[in-house]
């Protein structure tokens, strides 16, 4: 069909879907229309997509092909109907293969201009709506959810492909960004505020069950941070960069790996300003033993999640006496008066067991990490006291996603899905798909 044609059809059939929904019966509910509007529209809009591909095949059938070696000429090989699936449904395309007789390489030029997916069924759109889901949901919830959204449903089998085929092209696009940030960081380095870039590592672990045993997940955020000029409480110098390593193994092997990624963007230059953890022993073994003489710094809200719980069961959970006492306490932390606060708790003389247990085990926790409390000096230099980084990185990154009833995982499946989790809780999927053409205008 010409243009006319195409345009004549889909005309028809938007009147036709128009004469529908105005004769449904008056007391037909809003709610119940606009989801058969939605319904219905679906379709509509899968024949103008169809319109626009056969439209686009015509224009691309009339030009020159342009060989993948110079001074050859393509031999023809065959054309194929394929069916991608689109959000909204199938739509056929028809491709051309060519051989290179020089190199013997096949082609199919068509591919890239018209978005046919080169492994499976599904189109970037499909992609595009299932990862954020992915991310955040459960397969069989992302399925339920990804219905609702476009009316397709996904096998095992698809949902998997869509997940493998994601985690793949993420690493590849994380990549090139890599090369962005060490571009950005090598220009700094050369100039004369070099001096004030610093780096930052932020620790985590935690449980997961993985290949059939409870395996340790440690998760690493690495920050360029380009201090303020000058000192002024409280500040922070802005992130230049930033780097997430993971690793399913031992401290050695995450601490090995974390230096590689230092080497693979030549941040190995940079000063390490300090580590930042949650008290976890492994955490500051591992830091002492890899980067001797850097500052650790135990995470202020971590800390302060101790101090909160403490009060709870001190007053009680409902107790308006809670909210000062902890900001109390956290107040003279930040301003280093460790002393003072360890010598409060200690003079406390609370009632039951169970209270006088958790004081115990609040002071071993102080005390054990009083040389790790000392917010004032990264504070006024622009670095940071506590982290997302630090407890975000395990409770959201990992377990919300990945340790809920019942989730059992392989190794590999583990990895493709940390991937997305991550490029979704750092808000870079919007990055990936404007890098490829795509984005979602919202009103």
């Amino acid at each position: 069909m010409d243009r006319t044609a195409i345009v004549e059809h889909v005309m028809d059939q938007c009147k036709s879907l128009i004469d529908r929904i105005l004769d449904e019966p008056a007391e037909t509910s809003l709610a119940a229309t606009s989801l058969t509007l939605f319904e219905q529209v679906r379709n509509v809009a899968r024949h103008i997509l169809q319109a626009k591909v056969d439209l686009a095949d015509k224009e691309l059938k009339r030009q020159p092909v342009r060989p993948c070696c110079p001074a050859t000429h393509l031999r023809y090989v065959h054309t194929r109907t394929v069916s991608p699936t689109t959000i909204f449904g199938p739509i056929t395309l028809a491709v051309r293969t060519f051989e290179c007789p020089k190199c013997g390489q096949l082609w199919r030029p068509d591919d890239e201009i018209l978005g046919v997916p080169e492994r499976g069924d599904f189109t970037d759109d499909v992609r595009f709506f299932y990862r954020p889901l992915a991310a955040d949901l459960p397969h069989r919830g992302a399925n339920t959810q990804l219905g609702r959204l476009t009316g397709l449903r996904l096998s095992s089998c698809g949902a998997q492909s869509l997940l493998d085929r994601s985690a793949q092209d993420l690493r590849r696009w994380r990549q090139h960004q890599e090369q962005q940030d060490l571009q950005v960081v090598s220009e700094l380095l050369e100039r004369d505020d070099a001096s004030r870039l610093r780096l930052e590592i932020a620790m985590d672990g935690g449980k997961a069950h993985i290949e059939g045993e409870w395996q340790e997940p440690k998760v690493a955020t690495v920050v360029v941070r380009r201090l303020p000029p000058r000192r002024r409480p409280p500040t922070r110098g802005a992130v230049i960069a930033r780097r997430y390593g993971c690793v399913l193994g031992s401290a050695e092997a995450f601490m090995q790996r974390i230096q590689v990624l230092l080497c693979e963007a030549v941040w190995q230059d940079i000063e390490v300003a300090e580590i930042v953890g949650d008290g976890a022993h492994w955490i500051w073994n591992a830091a002492t033993r890899h980067f001797p003489g850097v500052r650790q710094t135990l995470d202020y809200y971590h800390l302060s999640e101790h101090f909160y719980a403490f009060a709870q069961q001190l007053f009680g959970e409902t107790s308006e006496r809670v909210q000062p006492w902890g900001e109390g306490k956290l107040s003279s932390l930040l301003r280093d008066r460790v002393g003072d606060v360890i010598g409060a708790l200690k003079r406390l003389r609370p009632k039951g067991k169970a209270v006088q247990e958790a004081l115990r085990q609040l002071l071993v926790y102080v005390t054990n990490n009083r040389q790790r409390i000392h917010y004032k000096v990264p504070w006024t230099q622009g670095l940071a006291v506590g982290s997302g980084a630090v407890e975000g990185a395990w409770k959201h990154v990992i377990q919300s996603r990945c340790k809920r009833a019942g989730m059992r995982w392989k190794n590999a499946g583990f990895l493709h899905v940390l991937e997305i989790r991550l490029a979704y809780l750092n808000s870079t999927l919007d990055d990936f798909w404007a890098s490829h053409g795509l984005a979602l205008k919202t009103v």
